[in-house]
């Protein structure tokens, strides 16, 4: 009788064990479907400098921005299944989200005075906005501009000797966050012309707009180049707003030759 009862005993725990791992197992499946079904139910909004989705045209387009792979043409990637597209890849300049938070930017066109306003520009250096962001309206102001139709930059309106530099937008921030010279040397050169092209009474330009509207500067222990370089490229866009915008490049040459004079 004891061993009947000592088997009825084990096959009870057994049973509620096995229970308990099958309701794990759902539970665990249930929460998989509930995240998966929201996600993909709601708009989302991209991170700053994440990792994005474009479009293939096929399912075995997949793995496409694969580094050694050709790129897509723009109409493949408009009509996508989820390529992933870092800012390490040569389309994320093109295809990278802008725009999705409250930092005023457009791809299209030049700069506009919302662009380059005081309130926008502070959301730089405090961070608010994405290093593609602050790329992209730094190449605006530089004469880049970008043809959606053909899905390119043109450098066309860039000043001779800087398009002889940078054919192509460069990155003046290093979106990749990885800082070392094989990698982020071409964006710290272009970073350092940027720099450079700023006249000397015209480099604390930050202070002067911004401690108003209650900036006080980074602090020197949580300085980290990203932060720099968005401090640098602000300052150039103050300069550009204050001395350059609503000139043509040829009335910006008359204007030196008259100074030089």
């Amino acid at each position: 009788m004891k061993a009947v009862s000592s088997q009825s005993s084990m096959i009870f725990i057994f049973s509620t064990f096995l229970c308990f791992c099958v309701s794990c197992t759902d539970a665990l499946a249930f929460l998989k479907f509930t995240e998966y079904t929201l996600f993909a139910s709601s708009p989302r909004r991209t991170a700053p400098n994440a990792i994005v989705q474009c479009q293939s045209t096929t399912p075995q387009q997949n793995d496409c921005c694969d580094q050694e792979e050709s790129p897509k043409s723009s109409a493949a990637l408009e009509n996508s299944d989820a390529i992933l597209l870092a800012p390490s890849d040569p389309r994320y300049s093109t295809f990278g989200p802008i725009g999705l938070g409250d930092f005023i930017i457009s791809r299209e066109g030049p700069p506009t005075k919302e662009e380059l306003a005081n309130e926008n520009l502070l959301k730089i250096v405090l961070l608010e906005c994405s290093d593609l962001e602050v790329n992209t309206l730094v190449w605006k102001c530089l004469g880049y501009r970008f043809h959606p139709k053909e899905q390119i930059w043109t450098n066309d309106e860039c000043f001779e000797k800087w398009r002889e530099k940078h054919p192509m937008p460069p990155d003046m921030i290093g979106m990749q966050r990885v800082y070392s010279k094989d990698i982020d040397g071409p964006s710290l050169k272009a970073n350092q012309d940027l720099v450079r092209s700023i006249p000397a009474e015209h480099k604390q330009q930050l202070k002067l707009h911004f401690i108003p509207l209650g900036w006080k500067g980074y602090l020197m222990d949580g300085l980290t180049p990203n932060k720099t370089r968005r401090a640098q490229c602000t300052n150039w866009l103050l300069f550009f707003r204050e001395e350059l915008f609503g000139y043509t490049v040829e009335e910006l040459k008359k204007r030196r030759q008259n100074k030089s004079q």
